[in-house]
């Protein structure tokens, strides 16, 4: 078992009730090392063995004086048209999360035979190079510890024999009509049988590929601490960037801004990506449900996909934001300054002469999403002032500054 909490932390073990769970929870209890320890059980209600299984589970905890903290699933919880391993995995976490306040880490029972079958299950399914191989760590908040993942399901059994710690059997792992047990009923022993392989070597694929996702990451993160400081990049520089560079930070800006994880294809990745290698002037391709990336001639664009304004009175000094951009008057004005968006049609008089916005933004190459959500400024309808891009001679324009919130 590796340990890697403190001994001062307050730990919390997710219990099942099947050899993997009950054996790291006497493993943690007979070492000592934690400031309290107590139990965290979900009752599924799928099986007729479930309360057979919470009164065992009670029953080790009366021996030792263990904290004990369970909640059932609704009985009408379930949607046999969704995947009931999924639906039970989002549950059991929601509790774990409403009961994050009582403990400092959580630690669940998952072993090496479970990272096997990861592992394949990730390499067969097309999720190799989008997430980790194996079962990695996770921080919701708090630590979630994986103490076993060196330990084999046989070692386990060992222990709890050695030790008469009870435990039951899921009959349901039997079955082969989920994936998962297909893979480890099926696969994992045809692999082992043939000589010069073992199925465990695959844990050390899932290290290795660990530690280069940690350098593709390390890459990432200077490209997206620019997004997120600019809200763009340049587009040429995104172009000499390794694929798997480019794909991982298109994964972490839909990470980083999606309200829930975002299941999200390699080929619609890869469909950005060449698109923003080629020619193309411009392109729009949603990430969240509010955030799209817009490819605009040199640049690559974050755009919330936020309902935007389209006008703005402006009457005293002060600071103002529209649409992404920053609108600053530092004196008193006499007249109202009305910001609306363009129009067709809208000009610009610099010079007595007569500048189509359209053209403008045509000689600029500013993007689509831009044009739309530029502010102009009039005043009595004269266009005085067109976003950061023009401005005339008129007298307000001395107590003006307007500002685009990404890089220039």
């Amino acid at each position: 078992m590796e340990i890697n909490w403190k001994e001062t932390d307050r730990v919390a073990v997710a219990v099942s009730g099947g050899v993997d769970s009950m054996v790291l929870l006497d493993k943690v209890r007979r070492s000592g090392h934690y400031k309290t320890l107590s139990i965290l059980h979900v009752h599924h209600g799928l099986r007729a063995e479930s309360d057979a299984e919470a009164a065992m589970i009670v029953e080790y905890c009366g021996q030792y004086e263990l904290p004990f903290h369970m909640t059932r699933v609704p009985s009408d919880y379930f949607n046999p048209d969704r995947s009931i391993q999924n639906e039970a995995r989002d549950f059991r976490y929601r509790f774990f999360d409403n009961m994050s306040l009582h403990f400092d880490c959580l630690l669940t029972a998952h072993h090496r035979d479970d990272q096997i079958e990861t592992v394949l299950f990730r390499l067969f399914t097309g999720r190799s190079q989008l997430q980790p191989l194996g079962i990695s760590q996770l921080d919701r908040g708090y630590p979630v510890y994986r103490p076993l993942l060196r330990d084999s399901k046989a070692s386990l059994y060992h222990y709890a024999a050695r030790h008469q710690v009870p435990f039951m059997e899921d009959t349901s792992n039997e079955k082969s009509d989920y994936t998962r047990n297909a893979i480890r009923h099926q696969l994992i022993p045809v692999i082992n049988q043939i000589e010069g392989l073992s199925a465990t070597h695959l844990n050390d694929l899932a290290d290795w590929q660990s530690e280069v996702l940690a350098l593709i990451k390390e890459q990432a993160d200077r490209i997206l601490a620019v997004f997120n400081e600019q809200r763009s990049y340049n587009r040429q520089l995104f172009n000499t960037l390794n694929p798997v560079v480019k794909r991982q930070v298109l994964m972490s800006l839909i990470e980083n801004h999606a309200a829930s994880h975002a299941e999200v294809s390699r080929h619609y990745l890869d469909e950005i990506i060449r698109v923003i290698g080629t020619d193309k002037a411009q392109a729009s391709y949603p990430l969240t449900d509010e955030l799209q990336l817009e490819a605009a001639y040199d640049q690559l664009y974050l755009v919330d996909s936020l309902d935007q304004l389209n006008e703005l009175m402006i009457t005293r000094p002060g600071q103002f934001e529209f649409n992404g951009f920053m609108i600053q008057l530092t004196a008193p004005i006499t007249d109202i300054i009305r910001v609306r968006v363009f129009e067709p049609g809208d000009y610009i008089i610099i010079n007595q002469q007569h500048q189509k916005l359209s053209r403008i933004f045509i000689n600029k190459k500013i993007p689509r999403f831009l044009r739309e959500r530029m502010p102009v400024v009039t005043v009595n309808e004269e266009i005085i002032a067109v976003g950061n891009l023009k401005k005339n001679h008129h007298p307000f324009n001395q107590h003006l500054h307007i500002k685009f919130k990404g890089a220039e």
